[in-house]
């Protein structure tokens, strides 16, 4: 039987394998991958450091149950909360399960139920995700919709402030929102955020699982932002650069309204995926990818011709164009760049590999700007 495709239009290729930050076909095309998987592919394909970290791991244990304490999982636990700036990790397998997560934990703390998330914004295709997602088709899909939750225009503080009263549980915002093209919250917008919940008493949950993890430059996105400490944050995609893993990101105050037994994951926390997390997180370091991303950005607003506006940061970038974006995404398939699109329909959306090298992204321009002018 052929298997149930549900993630969108597939590619008109079958990707065979990878190398650094290129993809080849089972043709032989080669592709330098600019959508990175879904912003996944931090390292690109077969980092060394992580095909050994896998590898080694699976020598010595692959699999044992959540309940028996592991090394592996101490040290993945502890390192993602220091790169983090959080207190404590609960490691799952996705995104949408690490803001369903969230999402318990915000309204067992304040004994409240109402979620205030933003226009535009994305959290996963599950259930309880669907409900504080705005974005898209993807909410009226499958109605009727779960939870209660409020919508405000992403980046309006007033708006945010009138939504927001002692009936809300949390504030749910992605710093940049990604599937609505690469979005960035105004300056002030996150801290602002912070002021509001503590003044009501609700939980600020940030989603990071397309920003975090140095996709833009900083360990998490909202580390650029003083004064926007968040109660709850969600990570995942880069996490593993390609092996499932994602994570709850808490306060300790936040951490002591969960008792054992209320959160669980079979595979959560399992030894490989720490053992990629911490590969991942040592590639971070010691190949200094947080000033690559940073410069990848600099080359493409540097590069980008006039007609194209340029949004987000890092190795999560929106190029906006004066026209539809889809049949330019085509074009430059054809040229051996795979890009991404998103729910503004004249934005492409970029979510390159860290160590995307500077001459492929001058290709990149150099063909988009050929691809524009015909």
């Amino acid at each position: 039987m052929p298997a149930l495709t549900t993630v969108g239009k597939p590619l008109p290729m079958q990707i065979e394998r990878g190398e650094g930050a290129r993809l080849f076909d089972a043709e032989g095309n080669a592709f330098w991958d600019f959508y990175g998987g879904h912003a996944v592919a931090l390292l690109g394909q077969a980092h060394p450091r992580w095909v050994r970290a896998i590898s080694e791991q699976a020598a010595r244990l692959s699999f044992v149950t959540t309940l028996a304490p592991t090394s592996v999982r101490d040290r993945a636990n502890a390192s993602l909360c220091a790169f983090a700036r959080m207190d404590r990790s609960f490691l799952v397998n996705s995104g949408a399960e690490a803001n369903e997560a969230a999402l318990k934990v915000a309204r067992k703390a304040t004994g409240r139920s109402r979620i205030v998330a933003m226009q535009g914004g994305f959290h996963g295709r599950t259930m309880a995700c669907l409900g504080v997602t705005e974005s898209g088709h993807y909410r009226t899909d499958h109605a009727p919709i779960h939870g209660e939750a409020t919508f405000v225009p992403f980046g309006d503080v007033e708006a945010l402030r009138a939504a927001v009263d002692d009936r809300v549980a949390a504030v749910l915002i992605e710093p940049i929102q990604g599937i609505a093209g690469a979005i960035e919250a105004p300056a002030g917008f996150l801290s602002a955020a912070r002021a509001i919940c503590d003044g009501v008493g609700a939980a600020l949950i940030l989603d990071e699982v397309q920003t975090g993890i140095g996709r833009t430059g900083e360990a998490l996105a909202w580390h650029a932002e003083p004064g926007c400490d968040p109660d709850l944050v969600t990570v995942g995609k880069s996490l593993g650069a390609g092996f499932p893993v994602a994570a709850l990101l808490l306060t300790e105050a936040m951490a002591q309204t969960c008792e054992p037994g209320e959160h669980g994951s079979t595979f959560g926390g399992a030894p490989l995926a720490c053992a990629a997390l911490l590969a991942v997180l040592d590639a971070i370091e010691q190949e200094d990818l947080l000033a690559r991303a940073q410069a990848l950005e600099a080359q493409v607003r540097a590069l980008a011709p006039p007609s194209v506006t340029v949004r987000g940061r890092g190795c999560l970038l929106g190029l906006v164009l004066d026209r539809p974006a889809a049949p330019i995404a085509t074009a430059l398939r054809a040229d051996g760049f795979l890009v991404g699109t998103s729910n503004d329909a004249r934005c492409l959306r970029l979510c390159p590999p860290a160590v995307m090298p500077p001459d492929a992204v001058e290709g990149l321009i150099t063909a988009l700007c050929a691809a524009l002018s015909e």
